[in-house]
């Protein structure tokens, strides 16, 4: 437990931009060192604190912070790390809303760090996204990973992913860190994995076409087992990529679906000449915006989006997981 004077947490500059700190932990003593600090500091400048983190983690800064823990909101990170995408917005939103003019701190568990593979890979991504996402955002994030439980790899990207790493209760620059471009073209270097010899396919080139797939697509979800509300989504993101395939990616598409252990999948695949942004359906379109934000929206209407993309063509893949 952490005892007598505080080491300074340095982490905070009185600039409205974001800092965005990675800590690397394991034991209750580096997860304390590393945010009460953090924490008390906020405090003293009246800043709103939100704590996004296991059950575990919280009963340690409760214990730790004594009185002054009702002073802070805390969430459940089940909740909220249940998707990159949506986690994405939920801070666009938060920190868009202001917070009367003070700086937003939180601290986040991504309890995501567990999992594997493609999962894994898209919350990586996310994570590097938000420093281009909310560059301009007053707010401080520092975001926790339990080195216990958290495979190597994804330890290993807390550093390329984070501008700065929290260590002994306080801040230096992280020598690996990776411009968010370049961590995410990375990210789509891996091809994605063949679609099963099993799985439907459909060609269109006609935008008049895209009623006749949506009643095929709403079909097929239903009888894959999903629920309303996520055939009604599911179905909307796949017409706003094969919208976009046809009136951005060369004319005309094809899709293909199929189902899995708990999964449903469609994949769109185009033959344009590719995206001109790195970053496309990444970043929250700004306010007012109507068109252009198919892939966005997309990733907000599913569980998983992966999107591979060069001058022959771009495939978006979109995953539903079934109850």
């Amino acid at each position: 437990m952490i005892a007598g004077s505080l080491p300074k947490f340095h982490g905070t500059r009185d600039i409205k931009a974001l800092t965005h700190l990675g800590l690397l932990y394991g034991t209750e003593e580096e997860f304390l060192a590393g945010t009460v600090p953090f924490i008390r500091d906020g405090l003293e400048r009246g800043d709103p604190i939100w704590i996004v983190t296991t059950d575990r983690n919280a009963g340690w800064l409760q214990v730790a912070l004594g009185a002054d823990a009702s002073k802070v909101v805390f969430h459940d990170c089940t909740q909220w790390y249940r998707h990159p995408a949506r986690a994405l917005a939920s801070l666009h939103r938060a920190v868009r809303a202001g917070v009367g003019g003070h700086r937003l701190r939180m601290i986040g568990e991504p309890f995501w760090t567990v999992r594997a593979g493609q999962e894994s890979t898209e919350w990586a991504r996310c994570e590097s996204v938000v420093n281009v996402a909310l560059a301009s955002a007053n707010a401080s994030f520092v975001c926790a990973y339990d080195t216990r439980v958290v495979a190597p790899e994804v330890a290993a990207q807390v550093a390329r992913t984070h501008p700065e790493l929290v260590v002994g209760g306080g801040v230096r620059p992280s020598p690996s860190y990776s411009d968010p471009t370049l961590f995410n073209a990375e990210c789509d270097r891996s091809p994605l994995v063949e679609p099963p010899s099993s799985a439907l396919r459909l060609a269109f080139d006609r935008l008049d076409l895209l009623a006749a797939l949506r009643v095929f697509m709403t079909s097929y979800a239903t009888w894959a087992g999903a629920a309303p509300q996520s055939v009604e989504q599911f179905v909307q993101a796949v017409d706003e990529i094969a919208t976009n395939a046809i009136e951005h990616g060369g004319g005309s598409g094809v899709l293909r679906v199929w189902t899995g252990r708990q999964t449903m999948s469609c994949e769109v695949a185009d033959t344009g000449t590719g995206l001109r942004d790195p970053l496309a359906g990444h970043l929250p379109p700004p306010p007012g915006r109507t068109g252009l934000c198919g892939l966005w929206l997309a990733r907000q209407f599913c569980d998983l989006v992966e999107v591979r993309s060069d001058p022959a063509g771009t495939t978006v893949r979109l995953h539903l997981t079934l109850p």
